[in-house]
């Protein structure tokens, strides 16, 4: 006798989604006998809606939406073999018919032939008579994309380049056969939707319900003018909905379950004790509770008091650097992403220049001394601080200029993940270490030109430090690499984009009114480093009225 089959079970009921038009997850099964094993298709689909942040004598309806997430899946009573297809990129085949009106003429031919080789079917015809093909069917593949990645057995991440999640990203994929156990009375598989605080992307605020105090201060603050107190705003309500969407079995932020749950077809008393709901069911939550004392600590502090309190609540250390070093800041200008825009002897002859002057050195003796580009990396790495048009040391008189440079630089975050980067793949290219820094750091390296200038540089800097993290069997590579990173020039890289006629084409269009950022992108540079041409007097950005 055949062993009974599962059915599904439909009164295992997960957890409703915060909001099923943001982000929501569902597996469906194709088999019709499950007990042998069966496909598991997984879908899943994103979007950007309003979504309220209630506080205890307030409420922010704010748009919401992820720029990525993580779906995992757990397997109960069963047995999971992934079978993902290994290219990024799959083809849809599209049967395309073409049709043909008109009569042709048969003569001397045979009943259920065709003088027509590219006809597809056979025709009959006799002697002089007509003959009508009116049919032609073809196939095409078209490629599509991937926008998701596994990221192991159980595990596959969804991003669309940096943009906001948006439609059907995950289409009925077949990512696993699962063999139950037979033994067992139900199987079932969990998938968990999830993100995390520095994926959230936070739109514009709609509307703030002031029920007190808090309410009326953060009103009034999202008013202000200031883009970095904003956007530092912005940070800490991204960590305190993450943290308010944790739960006790994920500390990512969960927003939406599904469970695919089989049983053996017996009355529900006749099963084990143990119920196939893995995950807690409720009511859907449709608003995310936020920390309202944490809001209060941060409208009352002052610029450097902000940043601890997004410190202390965990923000990213990546995303709190990036936020001050494009909006300035009150403080010490150490909170910059190190890029890496000089040699390490160039920075370290910097150091040592500005730790032997006994009192702070006027900025513009300081850049007659030293490349531009020094200053900026010391700052990055917190050695010096330019304070009222002054360059001050932040070393102690007694500490190794060499030694202070190479601990501070092993610190950085970008050379921490460079390292990572060559340790994986000491073949790495420049392009492909500046893209991979640029998707880590969330920055954005536009241009081929950028992505090579930042990742020569910082492979230069990782090689200054660890000089054996080059391949010793790649000669010419390794050898080329060391010099480079003992040379104080700057790396061969792309060619300028400063060209006199982009730069008599950038001016003309800044002339018209077209916004320095538009222009950039027209040029084919990165937003900062038409900046660059401006501080530099390549071009001139007129002031808005």
């Amino acid at each position: 006798m055949d062993e009974p089959d599962f059915i599904i079970d439909y009164d295992a009921k997960a957890p409703s989604p915060l909001d099923p038009h943001i982000a929501n997850v569902w597996l469906r099964a194709t088999s019709n006998r499950f007990i042998e094993g069966y496909e598991l298709e997984i879908s899943a689909s994103f979007g950007e809606e309003m979504i309220p942040l209630e506080g205890d004598d307030f409420s922010l309806s704010i748009s919401f939406g992820l720029k990525k997430a993580s779906i995992d899946l757990q397997f109960k009573h069963c047995q999971p073999d992934p079978i993902f297809d290994g290219s990024r990129d799959t083809y849809s085949k599209e049967d395309v018919t073409h049709t043909q009106r008109g009569w042709g003429i048969e003569a001397d031919v045979e009943a259920g032939a065709s003088t027509n080789a590219g006809a597809p079917h056979a025709t009959a015809a006799g002697n002089g008579g007509f003959d009508f093909r009116n049919e032609t069917t073809s196939t095409e593949s078209r490629k599509r994309t991937r926008r998701w990645n596994q990221m192991g057995p159980q595990t596959i991440e969804v991003e669309d380049g940096g943009r906001t999640l948006e439609g059907q990203l995950v289409d009925r994929e077949k990512g696993w056969f699962v063999k139950p156990d037979a033994t067992k009375n139900f199987s079932a598989v969990v998938a968990s939707l999830t993100t995390r605080a520095e994926w959230i992307h936070f739109g514009k605020v709609d509307d703030v319900e002031s029920k007190g105090g808090i309410g009326k201060r953060a009103a009034r603050f999202l008013q202000s003018k200031k883009t970095r107190d904003k956007e530092l705003f912005g940070l800490l309500l991204r960590t305190l909905a993450a943290r308010g969407l944790q739960t006790a079995l994920n500390r990512d932020a969960t927003l939406a379950v599904y469970l695919h749950v089989l049983r053996k077809p017996v009355a529900l008393g006749s099963l084990d004790e143990e119920r196939p709901l893995v995950v807690p069911s409720g009511p859907a939550l449709r608003s995310i509770g936020v920390d309202s004392s944490v809001i209060s600590s941060f409208l009352d502090a002052d610029a450097r008091g902000r940043v601890g309190v997004l410190r202390g609540v965990g923000v990213p250390s990546e995303e709190l650097q990036r936020v001050l070093s494009e909006n300035g800041g009150d403080g010490p200008r150490t909170e910059r992403l190190f890029i890496a825009g000089t040699a390490p002897p160039s920075a370290l002859l910097s150091l040592e220049y500005t730790m032997a002057s006994e009192e702070p050195i006027p900025t513009s003796d300081w850049d007659a001394e030293n490349p531009t580009r020094c200053r900026t990396d010391l700052v990055s790495l917190g050695l010096i601080e330019v304070r009222n048009g002054l360059v001050h040391s932040l070393v102690a008189d007694d500490a190794s200029a060499e030694n202070t440079l190479r601990h501070a630089a092993m610190k950085a975050a970008t050379l921490q993940a460079t390292r990572e980067i060559l340790l994986e793949d000491p073949h790495r290219t420049g392009v492909e270490i500046g893209e991979e820094i640029g998707r880590r750091f969330n920055r954005n390296f536009n241009t081929k030109a950028s992505k090579l200038r930042v990742g020569n540089a910082l492979r230069r800097w990782a090689i200054w430090l660890e000089p054996h993290i080059a391949d010793p069997t790649n000669a010419k590579g390794a050898a080329r690499l060391r010099v480079s990173a003992k040379s104080e020039r700057p790396g061969v890289g792309a060619p300028s984009l400063a060209t006199p006629e982009n730069v008599e084409k950038a001016q003309a269009a800044l002339d018209d009114g077209m916004r320095a950022e538009d222009v950039a992108k027209m040029i084919g540079v990165s937003r900062s480093g038409f900046y660059g041409w401006a501080k530099r007097g390549i071009v001139n950005i007129p002031k808005p009225r």
